[in-house]
């Protein structure tokens, strides 16, 4: 039995100003199908969803929805209690909070799904729905999205994509690029479309060059042709070209006709760009006089809290030279408590040569009236080229490099205050929530360079396939104390 079509969308463009968002000839959404939007930040995920659920009308194309979606925003305006399930909201932890003037992000991302949940609806429309939640909030979104029999969701969370796709569309360029399974899938036929595309390019350099090497044959034998031999006069090279069937110069001719339609076939050949490839220039750490010492973090019996509550009780720990500890826990449970009183010192012992480089959710370590790359020399101990090649693996290009600091995105704010660290004299990184606003290539551009990393980590992350690929050794806070959590 053939599925449904719930979704058409045909010769659609979009545009903002001078700027074309999409354009792309078509995308069809079939009942049952769950499909992932993945592409940079800016590159119009959420615009390809208004414009799906007929909020935004396109100037070219057409689009018709056979259903009323349930739109989930990123930014959703506050609800209405009364028109809430309570149900639903109590299982997701917050009826408490519906009457609350004040609720945090991750709350009002969970009374959101509330209404989705309790909804009737043929698809839903899922931008950012694990925006704010921790590890738990997480786990219980997905539960429940795997009911949603149809949807489209906008996630940087691989994990989320993984557990619900069955489709994944790039927006890339305006344009839609659609590849079957999950996220994984989606990486591995981009890898191999890569690799068909280098082999592609190779072949077309191979037979340029042996084209081009034809020419350059047929080019110096006609010149050749052309020259009278040293010891004959002119007289008796009229005389041999008398007698000849053929004449030399026509044998010129015709074999400066053929230099010619190899010369067309060059220039008919279809052109392949090389694949862009990973710049590769690393820091030199050296430079940051890391310390030498096994241990560089110790932590014996600490206390913390504000007023009468308290956040961490008698926690002892250790943290080894060149480790990568990820530090996990629900929201408010000290993660966060914790990186300030190793950043402040405050009854924790820090080896001397210990040079700490921390990213604040609130990027206050970023001066906006300078450039990117005025931000990045101000900090730097590396080389410029260094410099220049680290804002390159983060995804900034050249432009970019010129821009003021407050013309950034928050993404691109994020991605600079991480160059930062990597030029720097920092030899001990602590990073809170540094997938943040950042987009899935950056937050993947991000790994490599942790990955890469020679000092010693400390971060926070509710990503846990982030976690995943970047920790050596992972630790929670529960019950206010500090626990390691085995590998």
């Amino acid at each position: 039995m053939a599925q449904k079509e719930l979704i058409r969308a045909e010769h659609v463009t979009v545009s903002y100003g001078e700027q074309t968002v999409l354009q792309f000839e078509r995308l069809y959404v079939y009942e049952g199908e769950r499909v992932g939007l993945v592409g940079v930040n800016g590159v119009g995920k959420t615009t390809l969803l208004k414009v799906l659920a007929g909020e935004l009308l396109p100037e070219a194309g057409h689009v018709r929805c056979d259903c009323e979606p349930f739109f989930l925003r990123q930014f959703g305006e506050k609800i209405d209690p009364m028109a809430l399930d309570y149900q639903e909201a109590g299982k997701l932890g917050v009826l408490d909070k519906l009457w609350q003037e004040q609720v945090s992000g991750g709350e009002n991302t969970r009374i959101h799904l509330a209404e989705l949940f309790a909804a009737q609806r043929a698809v839903a429309f899922l931008d950012e729905p694990t925006a704010n939640l921790d590890a738990l909030g997480i786990a219980t979104l997905l539960k429940n999205l795997k009911n949603v029999e149809t949807m489209l969701i906008v996630s940087h969370d691989r994990e989320v994509l993984n557990a619900l796709c069955t489709r994944i569309v790039e927006i890339e360029d305006g344009k839609l690029t659609t590849y079957d399974g999950d996220y994984d899938a989606y990486e591995q036929q981009k890898l191999e479309r890569r690799q068909a595309e280098l082999t592609e390019y190779e072949l077309y350099q191979a037979e340029k060059a042996r084209l081009q090497g034809v020419y350059r044959e047929k080019k110096k034998k006609a010149q050749k042709l052309s020259k009278k031999p040293k010891n004959m006069s002119s007289s008796d090279m009229k005389q041999i070209s008398k007698r000849a069937t053929r004449k030399p110069e026509d044998k010129v001719a015709s074999i400066e006709r053929s230099a010619k339609n190899v010369q067309k076939r060059i220039a008919h050949m279809e052109v392949k760009e090389r694949p862009k490839e990973e710049v590769c220039i690393r820091p030199d750490f050296r430079l940051t006089n890391p310390p030498r010492n096994a241990i560089v973090i110790r932590a014996e019996h600490v206390t913390f809290g504000y007023g009468e509550r308290l956040i961490l009780e008698d926690c002892s720990f250790l943290v080894k030279n060149k480790s990568k500890v990820a530090i996990l826990g629900e929201n408010g449970a000290g993660k966060t408590t914790l990186l300030e009183l190793i950043a402040k010192r405050e009854g924790i012992s820090i080896v001397p040569e210990a040079n700490i480089g921390y990213v604040r959710q609130n990027l206050s370590q970023i001066q906006l009236d300078k450039t990117v790359l005025e931000n990045m020399q101000a900090v730097s101990v590396q080389s410029e080229g260094v410099t220049r090649s680290v804002l390159a693996n983060l995804l900034l290009t050249n432009q970019d490099m010129k821009k003021k600091a407050r013309d950034l995105s928050g993404g691109e704010r994020m991605k600079l205050a991480f160059a930062m660290l990597f030029v720097s004299d920092a030899n001990l990184l602590m990073l809170d929530e540094p997938t943040n606003y950042l987009d899935l290539p950056s937050i993947k551009a991000l790994e490599k360079m942790l990955q890469k990393y020679e000092g010693t980590l400390l971060f926070t992350s509710h990503d846990r396939t982030f976690v995943e690929h970047v920790a050596t050794r992972k630790v929670a806070i529960k019950n206010k104390k500090i626990v390691d959590i085995c590998q």
